[in-house]
């Protein structure tokens, strides 16, 4: 009897791993969240990227990423009463993004200047710049 209760926790258990995989994908089928995890991937392949066509290829990749998502609004702000406190927090974010297009732009002129210090160096500005536009623009999530 212990036995099969233990059983049944476990597959209990594992029908319930597929359905928050299911609502992370849900979350990330917004178009800013496509952008977002593209520039993510794109991230992923220049941060340990030594050859510099290739990594300037990655940056190019993640700057389009970023201009696509400066045209759109996180879902935090959409959510916001319509005013100014709206326009300015919308404002920001797009102001954050291009900053971020520019940062990506310096990633690519490291690798093509053959400078791998220099885009390690950016890449953790770029940390940074993430770090802090999720503490400002995406919602926590409630588990």
């Amino acid at each position: 009897m212990k036995k099969q209760m233990i059983l049944l926790g476990c597959a209990f258990g594992l029908l319930l791993v597929p359905a928050r995989a299911q609502d992370k994908e849900k979350k990330d089928e917004t178009p800013l969240g496509k952008q977002m995890e593209a520039m993510d991937d794109a991230f992923k392949g220049f941060r340990r990227e030594t050859d510099p066509v290739k990594g300037a290829k990655e940056a190019r990749d993640a700057q389009q990423g970023a201009l696509k998502a400066a045209l759109e609004i996180p879902v935090l702000i959409k959510e916001m009463p319509d005013g100014p406190d709206k326009d300015k927090a919308a404002n920001e974010y797009r102001t954050m993004m291009g900053k971020l297009f520019i940062t990506l732009c310096d990633v690519e002129g490291a690798f093509l200047a053959g400078k791998p210090e220099e885009v390690a160096k950016i890449v953790d500005t770029l940390k940074g710049m993430k770090k802090d536009g999720h503490k400002k623009f995406v919602k926590e999530e409630d588990e």
